[in-house]
């Protein structure tokens, strides 16, 4: 889903069910920031990096023919702002496309940590990949840029009463 035109733009990445966590998410930067996002459905995130990984090969074996791009980086060619991407499994699994990601920010969620059983609401938020930590992470990769002050991401957090000194989900 592409989103608006605006000085400010993030692209996110959702794998699986958190999809429409990163829906909300563009809806919450959209409608209390000001900021714009394209939304990605990135179901085959095995598939992406196998694919990257072919045309990196392929790159490393045809030196002299002009190099390939990677789906991924097809996608994301022309397309402003930094990249997050969320899942309900490990940053790692989301993480596997950062060498597709050039020269961008990028940004992962996922829920590491231990076994836990709460609801998948209660779940997300404890590992930070709910809506809102999509939504601030997303801001936060725009301060890292140097494109929005840090008071709105500080506004952000308070805003969506996130707790900055809660404990770590990876090993809380």
């Amino acid at each position: 889903q592409e989103g608006g035109q605006a000085e400010n733009k993030v692209q996110l990445l959702g794998c699986g069910s958190i999809l429409r966590e990163v829906i909300a998410a563009a809806d919450l930067l959209r409608e209390d920031f000001g900021i714009e996002a394209d939304i990605w459905s990135t179901p085959g995130l095995n598939q992406l990096k196998r694919e990257g990984d072919e045309v990196e090969r392929w790159n490393l074996l045809h030196p002299e023919e002009p190099p390939r791009q990677s789906y991924v980086e097809r996608c994301l060619a022309g397309r402003q702002g930094p990249v997050i991407a969320a899942t309900d499994y490990k940053k790692l699994y989301a993480g596997q496309l950062r060498p597709y990601i050039p020269q961008r920010t990028f940004k992962t969620l996922g829920t590491d940590g231990y076994g836990r059983s709460a609801t998948r609401a209660q779940l997300r938020h404890h590992f930070e990949v709910d809506r809102y930590y999509v939504a601030v992470s997303a801001l936060k990769a725009l301060h890292d840029e140097q494109r929005i002050p840090a008071t709105q991401v500080h506004q952000a957090i308070e805003k969506y009463r996130l707790d900055p000194d809660k404990p770590n989900p990876a090993y809380a």
